[in-house]
């Protein structure tokens, strides 16, 4: 047993801050501002001071095997301001690596309007970066990645074929991106792939993050990267008690009913539209840079009310990539026959994004039901700044991403990274949507974007009733702040740090090796996941 006593910041459905806090056996035994006479003698006590105690973190849309393979193997390019920059972090990599490259170099966070050259490097360029082996950098968006000549050679043909593969210049978007990128992962050895699921589930930990919801599925023969991402993610639940919820992302509602898995989508092959950075977005109205481009969807209204339907019926959660009003448009329809074709209470689909939603949509989601996950931190990132979305978008990027609109309407809103698109930080989400870039009064209170980041990512998980929130029965998954969130400015909100991780009241220990990951993978054979 153990007190907390201080501030504890429940997140409850009241939004009650109280005194004390008490654990026992992994749960919370009680909540209060009067500590009862049984627990006076306890002493164990753990005084915050001006510290927080705050529900643990979940992050609500992740792409956790991608994210970690470019946390433990990739170079990481969005600190670079200049082309010089740009490839000075790649050969500073290859030198640190002494040769032990493996069969390819990938990095992340190419972003033109970052560079003091406002454009990517050419594919002439990226060959006098590192010209040895196939390179691929994908781009800040995650939907689009520049390539080597090495790399556009080795391409196989049903890249070089599909829509969106430009030899000359090295860009892929579209689907290209997504073929290009499923050959690229594959191209990673197993052990690699292994080590970076299992060790940067530690990373997330120092964020505070006890939760994830992952979309998965990088291209990977036989979605080997699927299989082992349940394992490993089992196991780490099994040892350290963070959590994985996963998505399969594909339309292929039979491949996720041979994993038990309870949800279908995400990006990749669930994504209905592209992103603005690649003007690939699905808009009704043309890009304003480009009175011919309205963007792609990737699927017919036909297919994709076909997958819903039999996603539907087969009572999975179904979460969908949308960014443009067009893509939007079609999700929403898509479920809303589904619904009508097999009606479900208590469904939870939702979409991903949602930037370009419209008032119309908005009620008609809070109608059915479906709940949205946000990146926050997307907006305020430099990689991609309003002046851009300005000349791409036009005036609509002060009505994208309406945090407030979705909230007062009564959807259930909840906040993820999209990793590796931004790092996996709840803090820097909650400031985004305290802060909201394009309209101030899209921005979210401070309790209402931390219930984001902790009851609204459990509830999309089915477990608000285990997690999520600090109350009674509940389990003890906790986070310390070092300062007390409400009584911050929200422009302060970023001096916040995680110090602790608590999972069922322990402290997070963080590593496991190879050998204790395949033993309790064994043991954790009933683990959710």
């Amino acid at each position: 047993m153990q007190i907390f006593q201080g501030t504890i910041i429940t997140c409850d459905a009241d939004n009650n801050v109280f005194q004390y806090l008490v654990e026992e056996k992994g749960k919370i035994v009680f909540v209060g501002n009067e500590l009862p006479q049984e627990y006076v003698d306890c002493k164990n006590v753990v005084t915050l001071g001006d510290k927080a105690l705050i529900p643990s973190f979940g992050d609500g849309h992740i792409h956790y095997t991608n994210w970690a393979l470019i946390a433990m193997e990739y170079f990481d390019i969005r600190s670079a301001c200049n082309l010089s920059e740009f490839g000075e972090i790649i050969r500073t990599f290859v030198k640190e690596r002494k040769g032990k490259i493996g069969k390819a170099l990938l990095g992340f966070g190419a972003s033109p309007h970052s560079l003091e050259e406002k454009r990517f490097p050419t594919k002439k360029e990226l060959d006098s970066y590192y010209s040895e082996k196939p390179m691929a950098v994908v781009c800040y968006d995650g939907h689009s990645l520049l390539a080597n000549s090495k790399m556009m050679e080795k391409f196989p043909k049903k890249v070089r074929e599909s829509r969106g593969f430009n030899e000359e210049t090295g860009l892929l978007i579209s689907e290209a991106f997504y073929l290009g990128l499923d050959y690229f992962s594959s191209l990673f050895s197993v052990i690699t792939l292994l080590k970076s699921i299992t060790n940067a589930y530690d990373l997330l930990a120092q964020r505070g993050i006890g939760l994830i919801r992952s979309v998965e599925s990088i291209g990977f023969p036989m979605d080997l990267d699927v299989t082992l991402a349940m394992i490993i993610g089992k196991a780490r639940a099994k040892k350290n008690n963070i959590q994985t919820r996963m998505f399969f992302q594909t339309l292929d509602v039979s491949k996720v009913l041979k994993r038990k898995l309870p949800r279908i989508g995400g990006c990749f092959a669930a994504a209905l539209d592209g992103a603005f950075a690649a003007c690939d977005a699905a808009l009704i109205e043309p890009y304003k840079n480009d009175p011919n481009n309205k963007g792609i969807l990737v699927y017919s209204d036909e297919k994709v009310i076909d997958f819903a339907k039999e996603a539907n019926r087969a009572e999975l959660q179904i979460e969908l990539h949308t960014i443009g009003d067009a893509a939007i448009n079609q999700a929403i329809n898509a479920i809303d026959k589904a619904l009508q074709d097999y009606p479900r209470e208590d469904h939870r689909h939702s979409l991903i994004h949602a930037s370009l939603i419209s008032d119309e949509n908005i009620q008609k989601c809070a109608e059915l039901g479906i709940s949205i996950t946000v990146q926050p931190a997307i907006p305020i990132s430099p990689l991609e700044p309003i002046s851009f979305l300005e000349e791409t978008i036009g005036d609509r990027v002060y009505t994208s991403s309406p945090y407030r609109k979705i909230v007062d309407a009564g959807i259930h809103l909840s906040g993820g990274s999209d990793g590796p698109v931004t790092h996996p930080d709840p803090i820097e989400g909650i400031f985004g949507a305290c802060n909201h870039p394009y309209d101030s009064i899209q921005s979210l209170t401070i309790p209402e974007a931390l219930k984001m980041y902790t009851y609204e990512v459990a509830w999309m998980s089915f477990e608000e009733k285990r997690r999520g929130s600090l109350e009674q029965g509940k389990l003890a998954d906790m986070v310390i702040l070092n300062e007390n969130p409400l009584s911050k400015d929200p422009k302060d909100l970023l001096q916040l740090k995680v110090e602790q991780l608590y999972l069922k009241g322990k402290p997070y220990k963080p590593g496991m090796s190879l050998g204790s990951m395949f033993w309790n993978a064994m043991r954790a054979r009933k683990e959710a996941i």
